[in-house]
């Protein structure tokens, strides 16, 4: 039942009373894309997408993108005259002259006579079962859909083109197929081997078609009607009717039978209705100009009709019911109005009615014009003047510069105002009235009184306009509207739109301007409606921008529509039906129901954008363009159901470089995650969405990992990723829908770049252990060299120092000699002897300690005592001396070189102490310093240094500052010398080891 009632429906909106409307269509050629204009087969398949056979390649079309195969791809043959999808939904290209080709969605397969084909010119094709049944010029083949092996009927070959396949059937159960002039036949199998039986030897067929229980036969110039029962029997048709050749069945959306005609030698073709055994020409209401049409598709989750011409392309037809369009003789529609049963269309020659139960009524220019003329005859003081605060109206213009600006229908009566006045019509089209006033906009108030303005010299509100008696607004008033571009009438209210002073509200007893009171201060604007269930005023700027506010009883706006919420700079018209909001664009129509923000345009069949009028009536709206009207059927048209919307990857690159074709099924990418090396970091990425039926309204961003930053929305399905850092993507697309007004998240494709070599682990690791190694290298290198350096440098400070000690040594000892000598003169033999002993005991420890490089300072000790004692005998012992300090205390764990200090006690005893001297005293003391130093200062209270020799003074400090710049942390501090009158203080600084 609620199929026979959208099939009723259909046919109302396709035949409309008997007007001539059409439904919206489109075509496509070689210029969009199409490999070639002769088109001889169509198949829509499961997924979606429409596969064009035509005489020089395949095309296949899908979110209206053509991507075309030939030869080169794989085809058997350029020209393709049948496509076929399997129960496996793998798909046949059946080529006349190449055989055919299989193709499993990742490769073609050609299969051709030398496979066992019956002839290589297809014809058609027909699932049956597990095997797919192909039609040639002359025989059937059976090819079996898992192995591909084929086999031919050998009954079905005749040995003559006339022999050609012209259809396959099923009816109770068996199997048939006609041909061209070799008559029809069952198919049967006897024993598992196919046979065919000759059931009727009518000629010729074209194309044989199931209706029912009948069979309908295409004839040359006539269609044949018989019964299947009869058919079978082998009788002939007797029901015939003149007809064009029919090629194809296609079953329209509710179950229609449309018929596809191309004449051999006759014009006569396109797209016919088949209803109760009648023909309908459908090709002015489909907008089909070609007279050869072969193919056929329906897209019925679009409610989209494809038809394939022989000489014009590509036919694209929207048989929905949703969408028709009348082209008016392309007259512009400059405004409609009227009532359910009724309407009016206001063009640049008049004004048209259409009654639902009459012929249309027309009311032309110069009926416009003679009845301005009488009236100006008859009613010479009525005629307004400019001074009066009228707008200038010039009654001498002729019928053809007429202009219309608006049409209102209002109790009954149809109302339009023009460059030559206001015009009241009955609704059989008789001019009832005449006001000589010329005005852009009008308008009633609630109770119905005519309300006209004047761009700028106020307002006028007729209570009766057949008498011309009216109340006046004059502009001086601070509330009177100016510049009125939309007037709207509500139950209580009348609001007024201004392109330059706001909006204005008749109260009944007077006008309100908002701007002047302060309430609203914007103050453009163009496009006004008032939603009559809730009292709600929805105004447009003059810059696109939509209010939707409540007047009363407090003023509110209730919500905005900035201008990048809506397509378009201006809004050309505002209708509501139920909770949706109607926005009328010059890029299209929007449609507002909360938070959805739908958009339709060309792509759902509005190819006449120029709008310029809109008006709901009923459940239908009217629009009115530059050609004609669109008729849209509101409750399709606002139940925008959300497309399942998922993506697939078309083309994947990688450093520039394709992807293989064996990751592709059905031209989509099947994997799920990409490991790339480090150096494949720049990757394009071609999608396209599935599922969604209007892919133009589709605009996408993306992220490449959960929380990161959306990208701007774009509108081509590309993305380029290029030299991207190593790590883990999640690359996931978000897709805004315009048409359904909802937005989809997908997960696109994951994949990872691995780190650089650089920045593995085993790598680091490496790098550390290599570089640790050369360090170790390095180091122990450098410090062998520095060790070897370091002795070389050691032992020439050895040697060095013992040069020194040399130097020292025989000095001591010629001294030391000279005192032995001197106790032997004096005949002092145990004195000599003592002397010699203690020299000799000093003799062996200087030995000893001069080979050392290092001594304890109790050595030291030990050491200048004996030499102390030895230089004091050879003075008769009359020097009082000391060795004192704090370092004494840990003389055993100081080390340092040895004789250090003794040059300088030698000094003291050669040249401190004349013999005249009285109480010579020497004083060594060793302080513990900072920072392992020794303090030694040697002092004595001798005549000092400027009363001494200077040769050997300067010699032997010499001797002592050599030898400290051969030990570690030499500075000019390391010897100081001080002298005077009292004596002469030596302070030396020593860095000891422990």
């Amino acid at each position: 039942m609620h199929r026979r009632a959208v099939c009723l429906l259909f046919l109302l909106l396709i035949s409309w009373f008997g007007y001539s409307q059409q439904l919206p269509s489109r075509t496509y050629s070689t210029a969009e894309g199409l490999p070639n204009n002769a088109i001889r087969s169509l198949l829509l398949d499961s997924r979606g997408i429409l596969w064009i056979g035509t005489e020089n390649g395949i095309s296949k079309f899908e979110n209206g993108l053509f991507q075309n195969f030939y030869e080169e791809d794989g085809l058997a043959f350029n020209s393709c005259w049948a496509i076929a999808e399997d129960k496996n939904h793998h798909l046949w290209f059946g080529s006349y002259g190449g055989g055919l080709t299989f193709f499993n969605g990742k490769e073609f397969r050609k299969i051709q006579e030398s496979d066992g084909l019956a002839d290589n010119r297809i014809r058609h094709f027909y699932p049956y079962q597990n095997s797919m049944l192909v039609g040639t010029e002359d025989g059937i083949s059976i090819i079996d859909l898992q192995s591909l092996e084929v086999s031919t009927i050998p009954s079905s070959a005749k040995g003559t083109d006339l022999n050609y396949t012209t259809g396959f059937w099923e009816a109770d159960g068996k199997l048939f197929y006609s041909t061209y002039r070799s008559g029809s036949y069952e198919i049967f199998w006897e024993n598992g081997s196919p046979k065919t039986r000759k059931i009727n030897d009518w000629l010729p067929i074209y194309g044989v078609f199931q209706e029912g229980e009948n069979l309908l036969l295409a004839d040359k110039g006539s269609l044949k009607t018989i019964s299947q029962a009869d058919f079978e029997a082998g009788k002939s048709p007797s029901i015939s009717q003149p007809s064009s050749i029919f090629w194809k069945k296609v079953l329209g959306p509710n179950e229609e039978t449309f018929l596809l005609a191309a004449g051999l030698f006759t014009k006569d073709g396109g797209i016919f209705q088949y209803e109760k055994g009648q023909l309908k020409d459908l090709n002015e209401q489909f907008g089909i100009d070609s007279k050869y049409i072969q193919a056929g598709a329906l897209d019925t989750d679009r409610g989209l009709l494809f038809l394939g011409s022989q000489d014009k392309g590509l036919y694209q037809v929207r048989i929905d019911g949703t969408l028709n369009y009348d082209p008016f003789e392309e007259r512009e529609v400059i405004g409609i109005a009227g009532r359910p049963g009724l309407l009016g269309f206001l063009h640049p020659q008049g004004i048209e009615l259409r009654p639902s139960n009459r012929e249309r009524i027309v009311i032309n220019n110069a009926q416009f014009k003679a009845v301005q003329q009488n009236y100006y005859r008859q009613n010479p003081e009525k005629i307004p003047e400019h001074m009066d605060g009228f707008f200038e109206l010039e009654p001498s213009i002729k019928a053809e510069d007429l202009e219309y600006y608006e049409l209102h229908y209002r109790d009954s009566f149809f109302w339009t105002n023009t460059n030559l006045g206001v015009f009241k019509l009955d609704e059989s089209g008789n001019i009832r009235t005449y006001l000589p006033v010329h005005c852009y906009s009008m308008g009633f108030t609630p109770n119905g009184k005519l309300l006209e303005t004047n761009p700028y010299a106020g307002v006028r509100i007729y209570e009766n306009p057949d008498t011309f008696s009216y109340t006046y607004f004059h502009p001086d008033e601070a509330h009177t509207p100016l510049q009125i571009a939309k007037v709207v009438t509500g139950k209580d209210r009348t609001y007024l739109a201004s392109v330059f002073h706001g909006f204005y509200q008749w109260e009944g007893d007077g006008f309100r301007s908002y701007l002047v009171d302060g309430i609203w201060e914007e103050e453009k604007f163009k496009s006004l409606h008032q939603i009559q269930s809730n009292g709600d005023i929805l105004v447009g700027t003059e810059f696109g921008e939509l209010y939707r506010i409540k007047p009363y009883p407090e003023f509110k706006i209730l919500k905005h529509w900035g201008k990048d919420e809506l397509q378009g700079s201006s809004i050309l018209g505002i209708e509501t039906y139920e909770n949706v909001i109607i926005v009328i664009t010059e890029k299209g129509i929007h449609l507002l129901d909360g938070d959805k923000n739908s958009f339709l345009d060309d792509e759902q069949g509005f190819y006449q954008k120029v709008f310029h009028s809109a008006k709901r009536i009923g459940d239908q709206l009217y629009l009115g363009t530059n050609k004609g009207f669109y008729q849209v059927d509101l409750p399709r048209f606002t139940k925008n159901k959300p497309q399942d919307i998922s993506l697939g990857i078309t083309e994947l690159k990688i450093n520039h470089e394709p992807i293989s074709k064996e990751n592709f099924d059905w031209f989509v990418f099947q994997g799920k995650r990409l490991e790339l090396k480090s150096d494949q970091n720049t990757l394009f990425i071609r999608f396209k969405p599935t599922g969604a039926l209007y892919s133009e309204k589709l605009t996408y961003r993306y992220r490449l990992k959960k929380g990161a930053e959306w990208t701007e929305y774009f509108t081509e399905p590309i993305m380029e990723l290029p030299y991207m850092p190593w790590g883990i993507y999640d690359l996931e697309v978000e897709v805004w829908d315009y048409h359904s007004g909802v937005m989809q998240l997908t997960n696109l494709i994951s994949f990872q770049i691995d780190r650089p070599i650089y920045l593995k682990a085993w790598f680091i690791g490496l790098l550390v252990l290599s570089m640790a190694g050369i360090f170790l290298f390095v180091y122990r290198v450098r410090s062998a060299k520095f060790r070897a350096e370091t002795r070389i440098n050691q032992r020439l400070t050895e040697l060095k120092l013992e040069a020194l000690r040399s130097q020292m040594n025989p000095h001591f000892t010629f001294n030391a000699i000279n005192s032995i000598q001197y106790f032997i003169l004096k005949n002092d033999q145990n004195q000599a002897l003592n002397y010699l002993g203690k020299f000799s005991a000093l003799i062996r420890l200087t030995l000893d300690q001069s080979s050392k490089s290092q001594i304890s300072l109790r050595e030291e000790l030990d050491y200048l005592k004996k030499y102390i004692e030895v230089e004091n005998m050879r003075m008769d012992d009359r020097v009082n001396w000391e060795i004192a300090g704090n370092a004494l205390e840990k003389s055993e764990e100081i080390f340092i070189p040895p004789m250090l200090i003794q040059p300088l006690v030698e000094n003291v005893f050669v040249h401190a102490f004349p013999v005249e001297h009285q109480n010579p005293r020497l004083s060594i003391r060793y302080e513990l310093g900072e920072d392992s130093q020794l303090i030694c200062t040697v002092e004595d209270n001798g005549i000092g240094i400027s009363q001494s020799s200077s040769s050997h003074e300067s010699r032997g400090t010499r001797l002592i500052r050599e030898k400290l710049m051969l030990l570690p942390g030499y500075s000019k501090d390391s010897l100081k010398i001080s002298s005077g009158s009292w004596g002469t203080k030596v302070e030396v600084r020593i860095f000891y080891s422990s």
